[in-house]
């Protein structure tokens, strides 16, 4: 939070937001399937197995698109 407000009139540095965003929604999954791991630890079937697998590929999404915005910096 400390670094939105540092660097928030600089410019050059959207890539950075960008890059905060997508490691905050990566956090946010985390949050997610933890809590989706706990109920299906309990007997429960919160998702399908194809919803799994796909929500299996959003971490690594989203480090790539992580890794993308450090190297290229585009904006």
């Amino acid at each position: 939070a400390w670094q939105l407000g540092l660097f928030s009139g600089s410019p050059g540095l959207g890539w950075l937001h960008a890059k905060l965003l997508f490691v905050v929604a990566l956090s946010g999954y985390h949050g997610f399937m933890v809590a989706k791991s706990k109920a299906m630890a309990a007997g429960e079937r919160p998702l399908s197995e194809r919803q799994l697998r796909m929500w299996g590929e959003a971490p690594g999404v989203l480090l790539a698109v992580i890794v993308i915005l450090v190297i290229v910096k585009p904006f």
